[in-house]
């Protein structure tokens, strides 16, 4: 793996991987909805990248399948990241097509509004179905305070609706620049060759300063703070709680831990919550926790632990917590077990291999690790930093998700209103 800086700012890494003959062609940009002024502005912009560049013919999709590849984005807390899965023999032509969005996107009034609506449809298909949209981003805002943690990234319709073409121009220079972003180039690819590439496109954009990183800290919440959210379409009542957890830049290992603690609760053929509350009262409750709003290691600090439950209307949300805080309680005090503990690090590992194993995947992992944390090879760590985590490491992380520091959105359902 190389990793340098061009002189005009933007970081570039790049990986020989020689199994296949197919290349990836990612650029991870240091901008989020976290950074935006209202909401839904930077997922609308990762849609009008999609638009293509002014000096070529064709939306982004076209050019990318005529030269035999498929490409995506994703709009996150602090990242919007591009890529692109082409031939191997086709590397240089997507690179250069990614270099010609970053130069000039083609931005107008039409396309402002048409993805607009674009995004608007994407949130009334969420609407449209049970549970959709829980619990992110109900949940941010009972969490946290300040809008750039606790708004609607997804997107507001409404707040979108006055969007104007300057303001998408504006947006795109303070955050599109080479200076704020990361090109990665991975697959059946000579480094020096593609490096030539890079340099011939990338390399002829003008430099421009990345804008200030900004933190984005804030107090944890005193007590529990909870907030409501009715759902029309929902069968049954529903809950998701919300914790703070540490930086990750303070170290990945303790994020495994808390994973750790979500996969305990809720995860494996036999899952202490599930386990716990059909032996007590005969229900079925419907479990899921994660580490991270989206993912494992996928923002910088704030995140969040989350785990949701939905359950039998005659089964208070209150007796269903309180089973979570009673499991919590025993992993903060005796750790989970052996065989809980090994069965977590060979899931993870497992799904990580397999991750690692698609082009797409693997490439943005590669990204978001050099823009998040700076160094995209600490994907290659993270297996190692899985097996690391001590059974005391999870019995840690469990004590601190206390029920006087967390976030409860309650789910009603339509039916119950």
């Amino acid at each position: 793996m190389k990793r340098l800086t061009l002189p005009n700012g933007l970081r570039v890494v790049v990986e020989e991987e020689r199994s296949r003959p197919v290349a990836s062609v990612a650029v991870h940009y240091d901008v989020g909805f976290r950074a935006e002024e209202r909401s839904g502005l930077a997922h609308l912009f990762e849609h009008l990248m999609f638009q293509g560049s002014q000096d070529r013919d064709g939306d982004h999709f076209q050019q990318v399948e005529s030269i035999g590849g498929f490409c995506n984005a994703s709009t996150r807390q602090d990242y919007t990241d591009f890529y692109t899965v082409v031939p191997a023999e086709a590397v240089d032509r997507a690179i250069a097509v990614e270099a010609a969005r970053m130069r000039a996107p083609k931005i107008t009034e039409r396309a402002v509004r048409a993805q607009t609506e674009v995004i608007r449809e994407e949130i009334l298909g969420k609407l449209r179905k049970p549970y959709g949209g829980f619990p992110w981003p109900h949940l941010s805002p009972v969490l946290f305070r300040d809008f750039a943690n606790a708004h609607d990234g997804y997107g507001d319709h409404t707040a979108l609706l006055d969007v104007t073409v300057d303001d998408c121009a504006d947006f795109f220079t303070r955050h599109y620049g080479p200076g704020n972003a990361v090109l990665t180039i991975t697959g059946d690819v000579g480094t020096d060759e593609v490096l030539d590439v890079v340099a011939q496109t990338f390399g002829q954009l003008p430099a421009s300063p990345a804008p200030e990183r900004v933190s984005r800290w804030e107090p944890e919440p005193v007590g529990r703070v909870e907030g409501e959210h009715v759902d029309p379409m929902a069968p049954l009542p529903a809950f998701a709680i919300g914790h703070r957890v540490p930086d990750p830049a303070t170290g990945f290992g303790t994020h495994f831990a808390f994973s750790a603690v979500a996969a305990v609760l809720t995860g494996g053929n036999r899952p202490r919550l599930r386990e716990r509350l059909r032996r007590e009262t005969g229900h079925t409750v419907t479990f899921s926790a994660r580490m991270g709003l989206f993912d494992l290691l996928d923002a910088r600090d704030p995140d969040m632990w989350i785990l949701t439950a939905i359950h039998p209307q005659e089964l208070p949300a209150e007796q269903v917590l309180a089973a979570v805080d009673a499991e919590l309680d025993s992993i903060a005090r005796f750790g989970p077990t052996l065989e809980e503990l090994g069965r977590r690090r060979t899931s993870w590992t497992n799904a990580h291999h397999r991750a690692m194993d698609e082009p797409a995947q693997r490439i943005r992992a590669l990204g978001r690790f050099e823009l998040l944390f700076g160094d995209a090879g600490a994907v290659n760590l993270l297996p190692g930093l899985c097996a690391a985590v001590t059974a005391e490491d999870v019995a840690k992380a469990a004590s601190s998700l206390q029920a006087d520091s967390r976030a409860l959105l309650t789910l009603i359902p339509g039916a119950a209103r």
